[in-house]
């Protein structure tokens, strides 16, 4: 009776490892990247790479993905894919529909399931949500 106990108890401990040393290099790769980009706040953030009336939605973006990912986002560029170059693909499937629901929250709109499998990118996502906010953004 107790070696099917001691059988599951293996599994995931060899489990939980294999997913622990698979995580912690995509992070080290992650972290890389950001570490050759200038840190910047935020609010600097969206200031720097986007017009006027798209800052403060890509400084807040940027709050709300921090939560998502275990690296600091300050060397973050717009143009960084998310899959690709911030390694979201880590996320479970349902961290990225919280990520989602996040943003749906924070502004105040609705994303189509057809319009996020399109949004490749930070600067498409704060795009998107510039496009379909329909109230002020400060």
């Amino acid at each position: 009776m107790k070696t099917p106990i001691l059988i599951t108890i293996g599994a995931v401990v060899f489990f939980g490892a294999v997913i622990w040393f698979w995580e912690t290099p995509v992070k080290r790769l992650v972290a890389r990247r950001m570490q050759s980009r200038n840190p910047l706040p935020a609010d600097e953030f969206g200031a720097h790479f986007f017009a006027t009336d798209k800052a403060a939605i890509a400084a807040r973006l940027q709050t709300v993905l921090q939560k998502y990912i275990d690296v600091d986002l300050a060397g973050l560029h717009p143009d960084y894919r998310l899959i690709e170059d911030l390694e979201i693909v880590e996320l479970d499937s349902l961290s990225t529909v919280n990520f989602a629901i996040d943003v749906e929250k924070e502004f105040a709109i609705s994303i189509a399931d057809a319009d996020a499998e399109n949004l490749k990118t930070f600067r498409e996502v704060v795009d998107y949500v510039a496009a379909h906010s329909t109230t002020p953004v400060s």
